[in-house]
């Protein structure tokens, strides 16, 4: 195991820039998420990390050793990759001991490490299958258990399962929660997923045009998100937003939007007449007859144990998440609970956090 520190990276192809200025510590044994759109700089970081870009500045180190100049084979470290990168050639038996035969281990030696891992990921009884018999879930077991018999100090997942369906995606989540609880290693998981990302890191890594916004716990960042743009990357559904003025109207403060809607603001020190935008989850509405706030639905999309409805409040589009089911129709018109607790504000113009 190792702690790994970031300490100014950059790194730049050609003219443009796509990582920028990464400071960022991580624990010996921790599990980070790195989580951000596609071409947020997430995936280049990581290989800058493995040694497979190199940085154009900054430090790299892992375990307390700079590794800027070090090689791959070097650093201590196994990566997954997301096309799980097997040999099709060979056994499941191959492709996991191929490594431990470069590294001249002896064979009982490679026997008793590979007993281990296959019965760790249940695929003792596929050891001697190609991977073209194999399913998706079973390949990325594979591949990570080719990446386990190192016993590297530094876990590295680039978007390992993104090309699984949704059933196995939740299956090898847990599989890949289980297994960091069991080992205790130091991972760096790269994920555009934001779900994956809250279910499984201890810290989550929000990238966004290649520098960090913000990290921290996930339900630090689902709750107190720094900014607007982590605020609606955070969450699923997206954090509903609406832009408008600060207005007082019968002594209380709204948010007034240029089509004339008037929506509650909780009491705080505002300007009236500053921009700023409201954002709220579509968890924390609520069907409400006594709501302040009404709704004409347009979509109602049932899920089992949830409903989510879709309609606009005055001009503005709402999402509402509501974990039991109503017999709601689109047409209908509903008030809605405006939890005045659970409002974030953010800068109309920068997106920084009000409240």
């Amino acid at each position: 195991m190792a702690s790994v520190s970031l300490r100014k990276v950059c790194k730049q192809f050609g003219g443009s820039q796509i990582v920028r200025d990464v400071d960022l510590d991580i624990e010996d044994g921790e599990f980070v998420v790195m989580v951000g759109p596609s071409g947020c700089g997430k995936s280049t970081l990581l290989n800058c990390i493995a040694g497979l870009e190199a940085v154009s500045s900054g430090e790299i180190w892992i375990g307390g050793r700079l590794v800027n100049q070090v090689p791959p084979k070097d650093r201590d470290i196994a990566m997954v990759f997301q096309s799980y990168a097997l040999y099709p050639n060979m056994s499941v038996r191959k492709n996991i001991t191929f490594g431990m035969d470069m590294r001249n281990i002896p064979r009982a030696e490679q026997d008793t490490i590979l007993a281990r891992v296959a019965d760790m990921l249940q695929i003792s009884h596929l050891l001697d299958h190609k991977p073209a018999q194999l399913s998706g879930g079973q390949r990325q077991r594979v591949a990570m258990g080719r990446a386990m018999v190192r016993d590297p100090a530094l876990f590295l997942f680039d978007e390992p399962l993104s090309n699984l369906d949704a059933k196995l995606r939740v299956q090898m989540r847990a599989e890949i929660k289980a297994l960091h609880q069991r080992l205790r290693h130091t991972v760096i998981y790269v994920t555009h997923d934001q779900v994956e990302a809250m279910t499984l890191g201890d810290r989550i890594v929000v990238m966004n045009g290649g520098r960090i916004e913000q990290v921290g716990p996930p339900l630090q960042l689902y709750d107190h998100p720094l900014n607007q743009f982590v605020a609606g990357f955070i969450g699923s559904p997206a954090m509903n937003f609406i832009t408008g003025m600060v207005q007082r109207r019968d002594g209380l403060l709204v948010l007034a939007t240029r089509e004339g809607a008037a929506f509650p603001l909780p009491p705080l020190a505002l300007d009236e007449g500053r921009a700023v935008t409201l954002g709220i989850r579509p968890e924390h509405l609520a069907v409400d007859a006594q709501g302040p706030v009404e709704l004409r639905i347009d979509i109602v999309e049932p899920s089992g144990d949830a409903t989510h409805l879709y309609g606009k409040a005055g001009d503005e589009l709402i999402c509402v998440g509501l974990h039991h089911r109503l017999a709601l129709q689109p047409g209908l018109a509903v008030r809605l609970g405006w939890p005045l607790a659970h409002l974030h504000l953010f800068d109309a113009g920068d997106g920084s956090r009000l409240n």
